[in-house]
């Protein structure tokens, strides 16, 4: 008996070795490119270093100029010698008891002129170090927000809202397969031509995209001005803070929809066929067996997209980066175009190392939150 537990104690212990000299390259791999940066980043984001000269520790000073925000009310302009609240009119800064003079009026163009109480200057009123990130009008109050970094607080704001193409791509490529999905002459075709833009180099398709938004002989507006549309024909789609994220929402929509379809596809081809019959028995149109067969045998696959989409929409960097620099006014920079900015060109290596840090912990609390709502709605078999 002893000898047979020597005999498995010898047999485990060469298992365990060479299981351990088998994970040994992954392992030192991880350990070297990832755990030791990420602890090193960590304590460069607590130093001022421009890649010259030694690190200098500053303790938690990146972390405060990044997060740092305040809010303060405008209160309303008053003029010293009547002490009425002073307005403007047109290009005319009136007391309050004038404004009747101006009802009725219009100005040189035609268009009436209104008026609008004017407020202290945000610049009075913010605290030393502070810059306005943006102002808000509530209840007839004017509040100012204001940041030590605010263009920080703007990538922030850019990546957030260019996450909208995510749910959008998703859809759409779940449309796409289930359609691919069917015994259509052409499908394999057009699976190929769904994918291509996914393994094309993304500068090739950024400047692709570029022609297309071109404001004078782009595609998308010689589409618009055939049909009559000539106000949105004229549009200078990457140069307007207005249009500028959207348009990258649909370059990025058309460009992972591909990717997304093909992984659809799998899932849909996952999803039991006994399960289809068991619900055309029962009676069960296309809505039902989507809704009670194909979507909670696609949970699982919508999960993963999800958490892929998500995390890799947080790093958008090349497409602003290529098409637009970042503008107009940082209207296109995202925060991962920020950190490089900071890091490699304003050499302010610690504090890019703490806007990644701040960046990386937002996608984690996402992750994890996505994780905790999974087990409302992922079905697993």
């Amino acid at each position: 008996m002893a000898v047979r537990r020597r005999e498995r104690s010898t047999l485990g212990r060469g298992e365990m070795f060479w299981g351990y000299l088998f994970i040994a390259a992954p392992l030192l791999g991880f350990v070297i490119f990832a755990a030791m940066p990420l602890v090193g980043s960590l304590f460069v984001s607590l130093t001022e270093w421009n890649l010259v000269t030694e690190p200098e520790f500053i303790g938690l000073e990146n972390w405060s100029e990044a997060l740092s925000l305040t809010t303060v009310y405008l209160e309303p302009e008053i003029d010293a010698e009547t002490g009425e609240q002073i307005y403007r009119c047109g290009r005319e800064n009136v007391i309050e008891s004038r404004i009747g003079e101006f009802a009725g009026q219009v100005d040189v163009r035609g268009n009436p002129i209104t008026c609008a109480a004017r407020t202290v200057r945000a610049s009075d009123v913010l605290p030393s170090g502070y810059q306005t990130w943006f102002d808000i009008n509530l209840f007839g109050r004017q509040y100012v927000v204001g940041a030590r970094d605010p263009i920080f607080w703007i990538s922030l704001f850019n990546t957030a809202f260019l996450l909208l193409g995510v749910p959008i791509s998703m859809a759409l490529a779940l449309l796409v397969a289930i359609v691919l999905n069917q015994k259509l002459a052409g499908s394999r075709l057009f699976r190929t031509i769904y994918y291509i833009p996914t393994i094309l180099p993304i500068a090739a398709l950024a400047l692709i995209w570029m022609w297309i938004f071109n404001p004078d002989y782009g595609l998308l507006n010689y589409f618009f001005r055939s049909l009559g549309l000539i106000e949105l024909g004229t549009t200078n789609w990457l140069q307007n803070a207005a249009t500028v994220k959207p348009a990258l929402i649909i370059m990025g929509v058309w460009r992972g929809m591909g990717y997304q379809m093909i992984i659809y596809l799998a899932g849909l081809q996952g999803v039991s066929r006994t399960l289809y019959e068991a619900a055309e028995i029962d009676g069960a149109g296309w809505w039902h067996k989507f809704r009670y067969v194909t979507w909670p045998g696609l949970t699982p696959t919508t999960f993963f997209l999800l958490i892929t989409g998500l995390i890799g929409a947080f790093q958008t960097f090349i497409e602003p980066d290529i098409m637009t620099d970042g503008g107009p006014y940082f209207a296109s920079t995202t925060t991962v175009m920020l950190i490089w900015q900071n890091g490699f060109r304003d050499l302010q290596m610690g504090y890019a190392a703490t806007q990644a840090w701040i960046l990386g912990a937002i996608i984690m609390a996402l992750t994890i939150l996505n994780f905790v709502l999974a087990r409302r709605w992922v079905f697993y078999d």
